[in-house]
């Protein structure tokens, strides 16, 4: 499993027109409105194959509805990473959730801001522990020494957010396209966790799961 979602209590819309606002050096390329979520699964890849033919690849995502919460999925990571971006975008939509799990690597990650400001952090890599800000409500219940797969999915629900593997397949999504125009070398632009590169899976007969962009 691995997995990045963004999720903030707004319409779909909202959350994707704040994009900009959160990653300005992102040039938009392309939005599609898709049929679900396998449809946003074939159209990553098709979209980020011709791009990567012209030289020019790509970041995709995907945006969905989820109750009361705007969902962005970011199969990279790099953007449910990105805490700088992260407190910009809790200034225009309020309360902002990141979950980041790789299981390749043992890490988990959880982050919460509100109005610029980080709330709540905390980092699992390989069994290690490591957590900043006051436990939130939605922590109750939630062991204090151990955070990965089964902890993100009980505090994504007490939320009110559906686990990744429970969407429903055939929920609306927005389906996004953007170049990256971000000078990683410059000051401060620099993620606070480069997640690790998962390795390239087996082939197999068995269909994957949607969020797997390969």
């Amino acid at each position: 499993m691995h997995v990045g979602i963004v999720a903030v209590k707004a319409p779909r819309d909202a959350l994707v027109d704040a994009f900009a606002a959160a990653w300005p050096h992102h040039e938009a390329r392309a939005r599609v409105t898709l049929a679900g979520l396998e449809a946003l699964s074939d159209w990553m890849r098709a979209t980020q194959r011709q791009a990567a033919a012209a030289g020019e690849p790509v970041d995709v995502f995907g945006f969905w509805q989820d109750g009361e919460w705007a969902v962005l999925f970011d199969p990279s990571y790099a953007q449910a990473s990105d805490r700088r971006a992260l407190a910009t975008l809790s200034e225009r939509c309020g309360l902002v959730l990141s979950f980041v799990v790789e299981t390749a690597g043992g890490c988990a990650f959880f982050d919460a801001f509100d109005g610029g400001r980080l709330l709540r952090r905390i980092q699992s890599i390989d069994g290690e522990l490591q957590a900043e800000g006051a436990r939130l409500p939605q922590e109750a219940g939630l062991p204090d020494d151990r955070y990965f797969e089964d902890e993100t999915r009980r505090l994504q629900r007490a939320f009110g957010l559906t686990a990744m593997e429970a969407v429903a397949g055939d929920v609306p999504v927005v389906g996004a396209a953007y170049v990256d125009r971000t000078d990683y070398g410059g000051p401060g632009r620099r993620l606070a966790f480069a997640p690790p590169v998962p390795p390239a899976p087996a082939r197999s007969r068995w269909k994957r799961p949607w969020w797997r962009p390969w």
